[in-house]
């Protein structure tokens, strides 16, 4: 059994407060900067935008697993470090760049380093004791949730005070600072026997591939709602200068609901049992999903996601901590790509749905596909295994 480390726990979970905080503190303003360097018309910049905006989640998702499997062959705290000074350096390339296929360029080598989310899961799986291990997860899930929500406010201050080139340099002073204090207090896991081989659990059996569905849409119920709020807030006959003021404080509220959710749940997951606290908490999200469809006025549309990414945000922590057993890495690495692919995917799914149906429509179709991701998981489940039972 292993013995709990917290200290790694803490100081490489507050590093990945640190990188989300980074790279939402930088997502709220890039749009501007893209517009103010583009030598481009209005059309093609907003191509780039997107192109630079979506490259980073997407090359994650594909380089994950990866990471996972890196972490088999090398030291984990090593590469973790490496890739921290790796994002550093890349955020303050940014501050000198005026070149959008460069920037482009520099978005596509951040995002195939951001695979390194999956070497500190690593870290905090060893680290941590069998017992603690779900609480540990949704620890590490709330502090990259915290960096996400306290980024975009920061970032847009930051920006309007120090300037384009100003907020780059910071943000990958942050970083560097997280990097100095893993340096100097995590300490390096030791290996298992069999994870240098790579042996372990096999990443694309039929639980792992149910289990990254249900990842992925989780994530999805999460992202999609920013691309579609100022649709949403017109329905309900919402002025867009109001609607303005507060779709900010509408994203900060459900996003502090999925935090107080996620360190809930899994606090209760060692009496409940992982797997079905899994599929109680992603049926009523799915639900609740289903239920904004017919919610009659704001209030009412407010209440009903706060409540959902309460649920649903549970649901990553509480997967990968099924699998925190694997040796090799690869498991987590493969279950961590399907939240970066649903990071990516959630806002175009809104967006590519709404503009050929409506608002309904898009709920409607993410509960149908969060229905048969949770659906196969709980058949691929069914055999007790993985925790599906409160442990004595």
């Amino acid at each position: 059994m292993n013995k709990r480390n917290s200290r790694n726990i803490l100081f490489i979970s507050l590093s990945q407060l640190g990188m989300a905080f980074s790279f939402n503190f930088l997502m709220v303003f890039i749009p501007f900067y893209i517009h103010s360097i583009s030598p481009y018309s209005p059309r093609e910049t907003l191509i780039w935008v997107g192109l630079i905006m979506g490259s980073a989640s997407f090359m994650a998702a594909v380089t994950s697993t990866f990471w996972g499997s890196l972490a088999s062959r090398f030291t984990p705290k090593k590469i973790y470090m490496r890739g921290l000074l790796s994002h550093a350096v890349l955020i303050l390339l940014m501050a000198f760049v005026t070149n959008l296929p460069l920037l482009l360029a520099i978005r596509v080598l951040q995002g195939a380093l951001g695979g390194i989310s999956t070497v500190g899961l690593i870290i905090v799986s060893s680290s941590s004791s069998r017992e603690s291990a779900t609480a540990d997860m949704g620890f590490f899930q709330n502090s990259i949730t915290m960096g996400q929500l306290l980024g975009p406010p920061v970032g847009a201050f930051a920006a309007s005070m120090l300037g384009y080139k100003g907020t780059f340099v910071s943000a990958s002073a942050l970083v560097f600072i997280t990097l100095v204090f893993c340096s100097l207090y995590v300490r390096e896991v030791p290996q298992k026997p069999g994870q240098r081989s790579g042996r372990g659990k096999q990443a694309l059996s039929t639980k792992t591939l149910f289990a990254w569905g249900v990842c992925f849409a989780a994530t999805v119920q999460l992202m999609f709602l920013p691309g579609v709020l100022p649709n949403v807030f017109g329905t309900f006959g919402i002025e867009p200068d109001i609607a303005l003021r507060w779709s900010g404080v509408f994203v900060m509220s459900y996003t502090a609901t999925a935090m107080i959710g996620t360190y809930l749940l899994c606090r209760l997951a060692p009496r409940i049992g992982s797997v079905k606290l899994i599929i109680c908490a992603g049926t009523l999200g799915i639900l609740m999903q289903s239920l904004l469809s017919v919610s009659p006025g704001i209030s009412s549309f407010v209440v009903i996601r706060v409540v959902q990414t309460a649920l649903i945000a549970s649901v990553l922590p509480l997967i990968i901590s099924l699998f925190a057993s694997d040796l090799s890495g690869k498991v987590i690495g493969f279950l961590n790509s399907g939240r970066f692919a649903g990071n990516a995917m959630g806002p175009i799914i809104g967006t590519s749905v709404l503009a050929f149906t409506g608002l309904n429509w898009v709920y409607l179709f993410i509960s149908g596909l969060s229905i048969l991701a949770l659906v196969g998981f709980a058949f691929s489940f069914s055999d007790k295994e993985y925790g599906s039972e409160p442990k004595p």
